[in-house]
């Protein structure tokens, strides 16, 4: 019986010992687990930095673009820009101008729709007797008449 009482000395020794361990082991899965967690967060803060810095810049380039158009939209820079590439615009004459209702269809009664109406019965026509005629008249239809090309004075284009 002595035995077994010396089995039940070493096994008290042996549960306790046992506990202290598993708390260690615990306290430093527990700290690497932390560690872990903060270096991801450091990594994440950082690229988020370089995000901000991303978009910082972005944000400066729009703002400099925005002005750049709203300079270009100025009337004296058209003017500029028209006759560097030989432009001449005007106005649309009163014959040009088509005005639309409110459910989308043009307004009856407009001498435009009456010119457009015309061509397009001249066209059908000539369709049916010539199609290389009304794809010629198509053609010319797409090009708007309020813009001309005005030829250089020396000849040269700038």
């Amino acid at each position: 019986m002595r035995r077994n009482r010396r089995i039940k000395k070493n096994s008290r020794f042996a549960t306790s010992s046992m506990g202290i361990a598993s708390l260690i082991i615990s306290a430093f899965i527990m700290m690497m687990i932390f560690f872990a967690m903060n270096s991801r967060c450091s990594a994440i803060t950082r690229e988020i930095g370089k995000k901000e810095k991303v978009l910082q810049r972005l944000e400066s380039e729009l703002t400099r673009e925005k002005t750049h158009w709203d300079e270009m939209k100025v009337p004296e820079k058209l003017n500029v820009a028209l006759a560097r590439f030989g432009l001449e615009m005007d106005f649309a004459r009163g014959d040009q101008i088509v005005r639309m209702g409110r459910n989308g269809a043009p307004v009856p009664g407009q001498l435009a729709l009456a010119r457009l109406r015309g061509s397009r019965q001249v066209a059908s026509v000539s369709s049916a007797t010539a199609p290389t005629l009304a794809r010629t008249q198509v053609r010319r239809s797409r090009v708007s008449p309020s813009v001309v090309r005005r030829q250089p004075k020396n000849g040269v284009r700038k």
